[in-house]
């Protein structure tokens, strides 16, 4: 990647022009095709839109979220003076809505009940009354249908028609004068204004004495632009009719108030907090760069993005939601890391092509990652998300080409590095990574907040999430308390294809709505309740009516018409009631009920393009609500149950989920593109560990301050996660820039992030000071979420990079990997475990048995058989012994042996069961081992050797050999240390055999000042025994021990020159390049095994004097050569700076090997 993007720095630099040009193109480009692009403002986008969810959401708009403005009238007093002033000042408002520029968005006015029209209604039930009656209807009748029934009913209603309403009365009494629709005009009648309203002058009026005049509006309540200009007209014709009647006064509510108060509201905050804000971050930007031309170039960078971003959207998608767009813009705050960490590094490095050369793969690894996460959004079933999604990968792409490609040529020239103007050096130059303190508190800390962690929650009420004025909070409770007659309020949706099908589902599922009735669950439903059947009902109905009145017919007219002419009625008078009863009915059209589809089935029936929706409105109480709702989702698929609670519940489960998904999803993804860019398990980890810390300190903090998640900050806390991600990869890349080349780089990129943490700290953590409680909310996330990311990435990045690269503060031989990690950590558990089991068989058998010379030697061999089975099973080590002088070990002997690692132990217990070691104070008083020691007979050196003669005499008598370590403590290198006397001396006294063993390896495989187990091979050495009456090496201790030190060292340096060939090294140099970048690693490892570790090579080689190797490349043959070649002098030539530095940074480089540019 850092080869293309230079080779295009180089062609642009050459044509300067065409890079402005192209610059000037693209900018052109973006702007017209995002120009182009549509926006939705549309909260329900952020639903899943499977299927099923699909639906529900369809139901969601069409009934909650329509649009519903209730304007109040009061008036000074209540007398029925103020009451009819407040009718003449709504009706003339209601004019003046009919005639105002936005009148054609105006679906219904409802402020009155006409009786007329309902009376027309009421007429259209009874002349069509077969349409109507249900089977309660026709069990009431058929009670009602003898002579004394009916001659009672014709008595009231003469003595209705005679009394001053009989005129309006008239033509429904002598269309059914037996009252066979009352059940059905009962029903009609429960559909109107009832409970807490009240009707004056026919108008309606609430019970607190205001008259109400409600609109529905067709625009949708989320489309705040159009929804502002038609609040703003409402309320120039509410002012003017208050001007116009002195005594009454109006204010309006809607869901459209609470928006726009929250839009207001919003708009004031971000006001304040951006003015807040963009001080101070300008005041940072410009302390740390002091260059308006750098300044500007930034935000160029990111408006670029932006640009980039709602163009390619607008290609891609063709529109976008205007709320997503919205909330992804925090995305700048990732963004704006881009250009901060270029021109932090231009500081630095004045020539833009070096800052290239050095950065470029930290930023496109950031860039990928981060990028790839927020794609993940784009395979969410939620159109908001996936806008969201295609916004923030986008505009990070955009930023990233304007960095690469246009900013390097922007920037000005200078010669020299700048001054460092850092606000943060004082807290970036910290070590914060190896202060033992710091860690050992965030380790605690991390812990701590760990349990706190699942206190954490979300926020299911959305009003907590909403600013409302305290008399919007009053509005909202009287209007809903009048609306439910404080009772909760489920809606039940039934759906169809066509009208006609949703009528039947409808009438299908209120057999169900009739058993939740008689059980109790629900008190009321309200809703057409059948008044406009089916066709499939009609015939059902009809054909009801013809075989209820054909046993019936004429009889009951024969009564009726005796009993009628008895009354005085004229022999016609119920001529409609006959025609009804004789008649024959046909299956009518939807458009024969319009009467009651206009009147009464507007607020409950909704009819689109596409699918017609029929609403039914089951009161309860608001406890029973969840399990009816999921009773009667479970049992019908073509009804939906559904209430504002449960569609915020819905979104919030929709979010969680999504939020859950874009978690472990985004965290996969940086993580596999982590270890595929970084190319090793262990730097990925080291990048990917601090983002899963950081979110358990997010979680911990908010739930110790009791922070909820809402649908707001959810997604602002993922973008935090993609801050993280970008901050712990430029720490990671440049700790191994600087381990790789010694170059110090790591300082500007900690300034950079420093500036960008602090940026979105004061951009979004501002938003603290916020009164909307969703800006606040965002404040406190950012403020807590971006404390956590900088201290992880301060912290773990280059507290784990130590620990693999270097200890005691000097770089390690061979860097710690996973593997030896596990290893070791495997082994050392194996040995405290074996040790534990050892000492516990011991006290078994010396302690509460008897110590006998039985038990002893059972004990001995037992030592002797686990030695032998760990080394000989040891992970990733081979371990060989070689006896060629035929040595038993029966005739007891003092065993000499070189001390290089803790394994030299192990190494000898496993050559006899009888065996005694003489140990330091160390090993004796060891919490792990000491014990066992102790039961083994082994013995302290320390105490001297004149006070243990007696004790090894005894051991010697009992066929023992004394192993002992002449040089008195392991030696750092390998190399052999001073002998001291005490072997030599113990073999004077005691007249025993001298018996040498050489080890080689176990310094390598664990050396001294390490506990991590490498891979490699163990040889185990034993040589010829040397008898008191040897005088080759001298005749007394003093000159055996300078003898035999002679004696040892030709033979560990033989032995050495035998095993340390270039395979047994090759693992030790390969290490030297595996924290160097995948590349180098890749290339070093290629070239290891196409060479066969340039064994050929090496040996053509001499064993001393100097030698000249020539384009070394990564210095991987000479580094081998040296190692292998210890008395050998070599000079390598490698002419390329950068890998001649990779080469001379190896911490396993020997003495012996140096390297030039050039001969």
């Amino acid at each position: 990647m850092s080869h293309l993007i230079l080779s295009i720095y180089d062609f642009f630099a050459r044509h300067r022009a065409l890079l402005f040009v192209l610059l000037l193109f693209l900018t052109a480009f973006c702007l017209f095709s995002a120009y182009r692009l549509g926006f939705k403002e549309d909260i329900a986008r952020f639903l899943p839109n499977d299927s099923e969810n699909a639906r529900i959401n369809n139901a969601y708009r069409d009934v909650i979220l329509s649009n519903h403005i209730t304007v109040y009238c009061s008036a000074t007093d209540t007398t029925d003076e103020a009451r009819a002033e407040q009718v003449e000042a709504i009706d003339a408002l209601a004019e003046r809505l009919r005639t105002m520029p936005d009148a054609d968005r105006i679906q219904r006015l409802r402020y009155r009940i006409d009786p007329a029209e309902m009376m027309e209604v009421a007429e259209f039930v009874t002349d069509n009354m077969p349409y109507f009656l249900t089977d309660e209807d026709y069990q009431r009748i058929d009670s009602t249908l003898n002579r004394t029934a009916i001659a009672r009913r014709l008595e009231a209603d003469r003595d209705i028609l005679t009394s001053s309403v009989g005129m309006i009365l008239r033509p429904q009494l002598l269309a059914d004068p037996l009252r066979l629709t009352e059940g059905a005009v009962d029903r009609l009648r429960n559909m109107q204004a009832g409970g807490r309203f009240s009707l004056f002058q026919d108008h309606i009026f609430a019970d607190d004495g205001r008259a109400l005049l409600m609109i529905e509006c067709s625009i949708p309540a989320s489309e705040t632009s159009a929804n502002e200009r038609f609040i703003k007209n409402l309320k120039t014709c509410m002012a003017e009719t208050e001007r116009e009647f002195k005594g009454v006064s109006f204010h309006s509510f809607g869901a459209v108030e609470i928006s726009l108060s929250n839009a207001n509201r919003i708009r004031q905050d971000a006001l304040l907090t951006g003015i807040l804000s963009a001080v101070i971050i300008l005041a940072l930007l410009i302390y740390s760069f002091r260059s308006a031309r750098e300044i500007g170039l930034v935000f160029a960078a990111v408006l670029f993005g932006g640009l980039f971003a709602l163009a390619a959207l607008h290609l891609i998608r063709g529109e976008a939601s205007t709320i997503a767009v919205g909330i992804s813009s925090i995305i700048f705050g990732i963004a704006i890391n881009y250009p901060l960490h270029f021109i932090g590094h231009h500081h630095h490095t004045p020539d833009p092509r070096a800052v290239i050369k050095d950065i470029v793969r930290p930023l496109t690894v950031g860039n990928v990652t981060t990028v790839s996460a927020f794609m993940s959004l784009v395979f969410i079933n939620s159109d908001a998300m996936r806008d969201l999604g295609w916004f923030a990968s986008l505009l990070l792409v955009g930023t990233i080409l304007f960095v690469l490609l246009f900013l390097p040529h922007l920037l000005p020239h200078r010669a020299v590095p700048r001054p460092d103007y850092s606000p943060f050096r004082w807290f970036t130059s910290r070590p914060w990574g190896s202060n033992r303190v710091v860690i050992g508190a965030v380790v605690f800390l991390t812990i701590l907040l760990s349990f706190f962690s699942d206190g954490s929650s979300f926020e299911a009420d959305m009003a907590r999430i909403n600013y409302m004025t305290d008399a919007h909070r009053k509005d909202f409770a009287h209007l809903r308390a009048m609306l439910s007659e404080n009772q909760h309020i489920l809606y039940y949706v039934t759906e169809g294809a066509t009208p006609d099908s949703a009528l039947e589902a409808n009438e299908q599922s209120l057999a169900a709505l009739s058993d939740l009735k008689k059980r109790g669950d629900i008190s009321r439903v309200g809703g057409i309740d059948g008044l406009i059947p089916s066709r499939a009902r009609q015939a059902e109905r009809l054909g009801r009516w013809e075989a209820f009145w054909k046993t019936r017919r004429d009889s009951v007219l024969h009564i009726l018409n005796e009993e009628a002419s008895r009354l005085g009625f004229r022999a016609d008078a119920f001529g409609a009631f006959n025609a009804s009863v004789s008649r024959s009915w046909s299956i009518e059209g939807l458009e024969f009920f319009n009467p009651l589809r206009q009147t009464v089935g507007g607020s409950y029936v909704f009819e689109r393009p596409e699918k017609t929706m029929i609403v039914n409105l089951l009161y309860l109480d608001a406890d029973r609500a969840p399990a009816v709702e999921k009773a009667l989702n479970d049992r019908n698929t073509a009804a939906i149950a559904f209430d504002a609670e449960s569609m915020t519940r819905r979104m919030i489960a929709s979010l969680s989920d999504n939020f859950n998904y874009v978690l472990y999803v985004c965290g996969f993804i940086v993580f596999i593109f982590l270890l595929f860019s970084l190319g090793r398990l262990e730097l990925s980890l080291i990048a990917f560990l601090p983002l899963a810390l950081s979110w358990v300190w997010i979680l911990g903090l908010m739930g110790i301050f009791d922070m909820k998640f809402n649908i707001v900050n959810i997604i602002l806390a993922t973008f935090i996660f993609g801050q993280g991600d970008d901050y712990t990869i430029f720490m990671t890349e440049g700790l191994i820039y600087e381990y790789t080349y010694r170059r110090r780089t790591l300082a500007s990129y900690k300034d950079s992030i420093a500036l960008s943490a602090a940026i979105m700290f004061v951009g979004m953590g501002a938003m603290i000071f916020a009164r909307h409680p969703a800006l606040r909310s965002l404040g406190e996330v950012t403020v807590v979420g971006m404390f956590s990311v900088v201290v992880m990435a301060y912290i773990f990045p280059p507290f784990l990079f130590g620990f693999l690269t270097s200890t005691r503060g000097k770089a390690r031989r061979m860097p710690v990997t996973l593997r030896n990690l596990l290893i070791s950590i495997y082994a050392f558990t194996y040995f405290l475990v074996l040790s534990f089991g050892l000492t516990v068989v011991g006290w078994v058998m010396f302690t509460l048995g008897k110590k006998t010379s039985r038990k002893k030697a059972a004990y001995h061999r037992m030592l002797y058989s686990v030695a032998r089975f760990t080394m000989h099973h040891f992970p990733q080590v081979r371990t060989t012994v070689e006896n060629t002088c035929g040595e038993d070990f029966r005739r007891p002997s003092i065993i000499l042996c070189n001390h290089q690692s803790h394994l030299d132990l192990m190494c000898l217990l496993m050559l006899t069961p009888k065996l005694i070691i003489l140990t330091n104070d160390w090993v004796w008083h060891s919490p792990f081992y000491g014990q066992l020691i102790r039961y083994a007979d082994f013995y302290p050196i320390t105490e001297g050797l004149d006070r243990t003669l007696e004790h090894l005499r005894e051991a010697k008598r009992q066929g023992y050999s004394i192993a002992i370590f002449p040089e008195g403590t392991r030696s750092p290198d390998c190399s052999l240390l001073r002998f001291r006397r005490g072997a030599f001396f113990l073999a004077e006294q005691l007249n025993m055999d001298l018996l040498p063993v050489v080890l080689h390896g176990t310094g390598h495989v664990l050396p001294k000042q390490d506990f991590m187990l490498r891979r490699g091979s163990i040889h185990v050495r034993v040589l010829p025994r040397i008898t008191p009456a040897d005088t080759r090496f001298g005749t007394d201790h003093i000159a055996r021990a300078r003898q035999l030190r002679q004696f040892y060292r030709a033979e560990y340096e033989a032995l050495c020159r035998r095993v340390e060939t270039p395979a047994y090294f090759s693992d030790l140099v390969l290490h030297n390049y595996i924290y160097k970048g995948p590349s180098v690693e890749r290339a070093v490892r290629h070239a290891l095994r196409q060479h066969d570790n340039y064994t050929a090579e090496i040996s053509a080689l001499p064993d001393s004097g100097e030698v000249t190797l020539r384009n070394t490349g990564y210095g991987e043959q000479a580094l081998l050569a040296a190692l292998v070649k210890p008395h050998l002098r070599i000079t390598a030539v490698e002419p390329d700076d950068d890998r001649r530095a990779i080469a001379e940074h190896c911490a396993a480089r020997p003495a012996n090997l140096q390297y030039v540019s050039e001969a």
